[in-house]
């Protein structure tokens, strides 16, 4: 009975995490360049004494528990802003930003310029050139051009390329907020990333995939709750008949 108890706890645990990660991405189905996550579970496996027919015995007890999330890397739909400093990738890249806690990646291409004349995120963060330095431009350079391999040209000719770079895991990729993403290995060179200039990637989760999920976690956490009344229930007809028989 104890142990129907602790599956059932943990099953609900299961389903507690499984609804903040599709909560997460119904809030954010409509955040540029989000991924959709997914829950990783692993089975857990112990030993506990139960009786048999030939008496006590180590039986296994399967229990769940939270090991990761992972990412869905497919691309969102290219949506059409007509901003010239809006863009968006087509491919796995990412596009290079510097912060304060260093280099950082992000899909969201929603970028402007800044009081120095700088690329910038809507956040302010500089984004960064093939080179690594930070893009500026002239008060004077109002039509700005980025073509599809990244470079930009204004009406002072070409004013550098569009940093865009790869990597070889991106699970190993951690998310941090504010549309940026923090890597643990060296980037690599983005190979068949285009560049669309005028455009931006809206999000890759799917409301009505999202939805049904939801009801089915629900159900399952329903399911486990009827067996933790259950196990009440049974824990109460006993001790009401101990006392019944000690009467």
């Amino acid at each position: 009975m104890d142990n129907a108890l602790l599956l059932s706890l943990s099953n609900q645990m299961v389903a507690r995490r499984s609804m903040d990660v599709v909560a997460n991405n119904i809030a954010n189905m409509n955040t540029t360049g989000f991924k959709r996550e997914s829950p990783v579970f692993q089975e857990y496996i112990v030993k506990v004494d139960a009786e048999g027919a030939n008496g006590r015995v180590k039986e296994p007890l399967s229990f769940v528990r939270d090991v990761l999330a992972t990412h869905d890397m497919s691309s969102g739909v290219l949506k059409t802003t007509g901003n010239q400093l809006d863009l968006a990738l087509e491919g796995d890249g990412f596009f290079v930003v510097s912060t304060p806690e260093g280099e950082r990646y992000t899909r969201n291409g929603n970028f402007g310029r800044d009081d120095t004349g700088r690329i910038v995120t809507s956040s302010g963060h500089p984004v960064l050139d093939d080179g690594g330095s930070e893009i500026v431009l002239t008060p004077e350079e109002t039509q700005v051009t980025i073509a599809r391999d990244g470079s930009i040209s204004t009406e002072q000719g070409i004013r550098g390329r569009i940093g865009v770079v790869a990597f070889d895991n991106p699970q190993t990729m951690k998310p941090i907020g504010d549309s940026l993403w923090e890597a643990s290995e060296p980037p690599v060179a983005a190979e068949g990333n285009v560049v669309a200039q005028g455009m931006l990637e809206g999000s890759n989760v799917q409301p009505v995939a999202e939805m049904v999920r939801m009801i089915e976690i629900m159900r399952a956490y329903q399911a486990s709750t009827e067996i933790l009344n259950a196990g009440e229930e049974l824990s109460r007809r006993a001790v009401q008949k101990l006392g019944e028989v000690r009467a």
